[in-house]
């Protein structure tokens, strides 16, 4: 019985609680607004994002009206400008008019003290008459002047630009000789780089042609004309050309053809750099083929390398040319290497190296000749990694030369990448400098046994070198790498020493011979020893070894 009224009382104070609980709730819920918040959200969030959107249009009008303003004030001062420009130009020529009337009134008294005067009406219409035949007659000189100068061959030592002089060696082929001529104009400074094209022959389009360049609207241009003309060979009677009929070949006449023309071109060479380096003076000539294109930078490096050639009498040449330039081995733009192979495009010499070599020219093909150990005398040309100049055509090739040109010399990489030689200190290339860093290279390098061990390699960035121990030797790892597989004289082409350098994927790859380091010992003591180095007269030998 107890326990029932327990739970009686138990469930009568649960009772209570709930009751009064809800009678709570009841009276808050009377104090509560009937809109509640939440509902009003959804239609909130939608004003903001609408609100959000005219910003944006209104932002997008603001700045399109922005720009139109800012197209408008640009407007407005290139018309200003315009306008003070042409308010100078008038003030010039009416200062020009008042220049000219002085004159006029100059040379009419002149007149007028050596012929008597009937009355003023007279003097006057003489001194007008006077102006006149003045003006026609400063025409006729100003014409004539003009076709002087486009006259070939008719520039003075007096009257010649200073700067380096940059000849392009012209064949008959105007099509080339006009692309090689506008990609030296587009990169060419206006002032420090007369240019001559010296024509070969009389063929009258290529005359025209370089005519073309001399004035540009009337002025006269920093461009110059020369002209060779082969002297007829002389024999039978009246000195006139004799003519023997023989039967050839086909092959025979086509290398005497070749020969020919080899011979033309020494002639020609030979004879526009005595024109240039002896008749009209220049310190340097920079000599180019009419089927060449050159690098945006080619002037700026030649400008900064031209120097090295007073500076040091070990460097015979400065060239724009690699051999081994091709885009696989063309890496570095701002790489500049030691050569003692004479290259055969774009090379610039000085007056003192052309009077040693004029004497000795050859009537033929003047390359190998050049490239004789005995003329070298142990010295170097500079040369880029990437080349300041690239090869449109295969010119005077034998088969085998075009194949070589058309596998490896057409692949030549022309330099993209600006870089600031003026600033560079490139006195590192001093031959006594050059010997010691080259050899510390090498000797840390790491070693390679093969090409295919080259081609195979995964290390890390730097130097290795591949090492070799005569022609063909050098000719199978050249063959493997892609390089050309050709030899210059028994030599590499753009090797110094025997010694190849380029690069190869990440790295400085070395082409050695094994006896590298007593090749460089022995130019070193040919520096002492006063044969070939810097500050060394240019007689004796050479006895460096061929591959």
């Amino acid at each position: 019985m107890r326990r029932a009224l327990e739970k009686l009382s138990t469930t009568r104070c649960l009772t209570t609680q709930l009751l009064f609980t809800f009678a709570l709730l009841l009276v808050v819920n009377a104090f509560l607004p009937n809109n509640c918040p939440a509902q009003r959200a959804p239609s909130g969030e939608n004003s903001a994002r609408e609100i959000q959107k005219e910003l944006q249009s209104f932002r997008a009008r603001l700045e399109t009206e922005a720009d139109l303003l800012k197209k408008i004030n640009v407007h407005q001062r290139n018309e200003e400008n315009l306008n003070a420009a042409i308010v100078q130009k008038d003030f010039r020529i009416e200062e020009l008019e008042e220049a000219l009337l002085a004159v006029e009134m100059k040379l009419n008294s002149t007149l007028g003290h050596s012929k008597p005067q009937k009355d003023d009406d007279d003097a006057s219409q003489t001194g007008d008459e006077s102006s006149l035949d003045t003006k026609a007659e400063k025409d006729i000189d100003d014409d004539q002047q003009k076709n002087h100068t486009l006259l070939p061959n008719q520039l003075t030592r007096e009257s010649a630009p200073p700067g380096i002089a940059v000849c392009i060696i012209a064949d008959n082929n105007v099509k080339e000789l006009r692309k090689t001529i506008e990609s030296v104009l587009k990169n060419m400074p206006a002032t420090g780089f007369p240019l001559f094209i010296s024509q070969v022959g009389a063929d009258e389009e290529v005359t025209e042609l370089i005519r073309s360049y001399l004035y540009q609207e009337g002025e006269r241009t920093n461009v110059f004309y020369l002209q060779y003309l082969e002297e007829e060979e002389e024999g039978g009677e009246g000195g006139t050309r004799t003519t023997t009929t023989t039967t050839t070949t086909t092959a025979t006449a086509k290398k005497k053809q070749q020969s020919s023309a080899l011979s033309t071109d020494a002639m020609h060479h030979r004879w526009s750099l005595s024109m240039i380096l002896e008749a009209l003076s220049y310190s340097k000539a920079m000599v180019i083929n009419d089927y060449l294109d050159v690098a945006f930078d080619f002037f700026d490096y030649l400008q900064a390398a031209s120097g090295l050639l007073d500076e040091d009498s070990s460097i015979m040449c400065i060239s724009a040319w690699n051999e081994n330039g091709q885009a696989d081995f063309a890496k570095d733009s701002g790489s500049l290497v030691r050569s003692d192979v004479f290259p055969d495009y774009a090379w610039m010499i000085s007056s003192d190296f052309w009077r040693e070599l004029k004497g000795e020219w050859p009537s033929s093909d003047w390359r190998p000749w050049i490239n004789s150990r005995e003329l070298i005398k142990g010295r170097a040309c500079i040369i880029p990694q990437v080349c300041r100049v690239t090869v449109r055509k295969a010119p005077l090739l034998s088969a085998a030369d075009q194949q070589l040109f058309e596998q490896y010399i057409a692949k030549i990489k022309l330099n993209k990448n600006p870089v600031k030689f003026s600033v560079m200190d490139l006195g590192f290339l001093a031959k006594s400098k050059y010997d010691a860093y080259i050899d510390q290279l090498i000797a840390a390098s790491e070693t390679l046994e093969s090409a295919a061990a080259v081609k195979a390699y995964r290390g890390k960035p730097g130097d290795i070198k591949v090492l070799y121990d005569g022609t063909s030797t050098y000719v199978s790892i050249a063959r493997s790498l892609g390089l050309p597989p050709n030899l210059k004289q028994g030599h590499p082409p753009a090797s110094y020493n025997g010694i190849v350098t380029i690069g190869y994927g990440t790295w400085r790859l070395f082409i050695a011979p094994t006896d590298w380091e007593k090749r460089l010992a022995h130019t070193e003591e040919k520096v002492r020893s006063g044969s070939g180095g810097a500050g060394s007269s240019n007689s004796g030998g050479s006895s460096e070894s061929t591959l």
